[in-house]
């Protein structure tokens, strides 16, 4: 016995009509329900509705169609005399006249409102994807500065430090004051170029493209711990494969503005980061045990900044999912990136790793 199908293309187009026409049952047995109530008056009242619902949601055609039904079943069924047709008849043509007049209105309304719902989503997608643009040039631009930084920067006050350590050396008849000048200065280079790499590593970490999110995310939290004093515990799988640049890059970004928010508005002495991953998502959750976020009606009372608008832009991008959830004994950042479909191995069973970090 073989299966019919439609092909993909009229199936696509037949599939508004379909449900134009369940619209159009559900008005009619919607409307001998009430038929105890209203008796015959207003036959054409429920189809009418269902009319403006079919132009709305499902266009011109099925709501034409959806008025071409209504009118004969509000004639047959409910227009008295019942199970007659009359609905052109001197007595009904009225009627019928502001039926099709009152449905043509509803349904160029329908359409306008579908014409301009369409016209805004297409702008916001453009918006979407002006953001996402956007934010892959600043990420671009992060690591072209970060290679600058790292290898013209860091090269010149490395050449520096060398240079002054041999005037030390050669420094024999130089006053003491003097020797204890270039010690400084030499210090003083030392420090800058420690700087620079922090900065370099904090515009674009190489390990992220090196080793992965794993040794990206635990290099981080060290020298995030190192510079706020932020004791930071982290829950990261010993085997965590890679997911891609563009997962790892929004995950890491993340990390960096929500560890950055911890530090900035929290006043937590604590946080937890926590990745995980299954065959079909990556997770990752950023906690603290600060004062929380200012409540209002029962919603975090915040306006995202630019950051926040950042992670949630690039957690959009990849169809995941950027939650906030705070109360008094601090704050959750959990973000989810749904992964490509195929066979996974990263492992979050027991045999995690967990650090701390302070």
């Amino acid at each position: 016995m073989e299966t019919f199908f439609l092909p993909p293309d009229i199936g696509r187009k037949l599939r508004p009509y379909f449900f134009s026409f369940l619209t159009f049952l559900l008005a009619l047995i919607l409307r001998e329900a009430l038929t105890p109530i209203v008796g015959m008056s207003l036959p054409h009242a429920t189809f009418m509705v269902a009319i403006a619902f079919s132009a709305w949601f499902f266009g011109l055609g099925p709501g034409l169609f959806t008025m071409i039904a209504g009118l004969p079943a509000a004639d047959y069924f409910f227009t008295p005399p019942i199970h007659t047709w009359s609905a052109f008849t001197p007595v009904e043509l009225p009627s019928t006249f502001t039926y099709l007049v009152a449905s043509c209105a509803l349904i160029a309304m329908g359409v306008a409102n579908r014409r301009r719902a369409a016209e805004l989503e297409e702008k916001n997608a453009r918006l979407r994807e002006l953001s996402a643009h956007l934010l892959r040039s600043q990420d671009e631009e992060r690591r072209r500065i970060a290679r600058e930084l790292h290898d013209s920067v860091g090269q010149y006050l490395a050449a520096i430090c060398m240079t002054l350590g041999r005037m030390i050396n050669d420094a024999k008849d130089l006053p003491a004051a003097m020797v204890e000048l270039l010690e400084e200065a030499v210090e003083i280079s030392r420090a800058c170029a420690s700087e620079v790499r922090t900065i370099s590593h904090l515009l674009h970490p190489p390990l992220l493209e090196e080793m992965g999110l794993s040794s990206a995310v635990r290099s981080y939290a060290e020298g995030f711990a190192t510079r706020s004093a932020i004791q930071v515990q982290l829950d990261v799988p010993n085997d965590l494969h890679r997911f891609g640049t563009n997962i790892e890059l929004a995950l890491f970004r993340v990390l960096q503005e929500s560890l950055t928010n911890v530090h900035r508005h929290s006043g937590s002495k604590i946080a937890r980061v926590t990745i995980g991953a299954d065959a079909h998502q990556v997770w990752l959750e950023v906690r603290d045990r600060g004062k929380g976020i200012p409540q209002k009606e029962g919603r975090p009372a915040f306006r995202p900044g630019v950051g926040t608008s950042g992670m949630q832009e690039r957690i959009k991008e990849l169809a995941g999912t950027l939650e906030f959830s705070s109360d008094q004994t601090g704050t959750l950042v959990k973000a989810v990136i749904p992964l490509p479909a195929g066979p996974r191995s990263a492992n979050t069973e027991p045999t995690v790793a967990q650090r701390r970090v302070s």
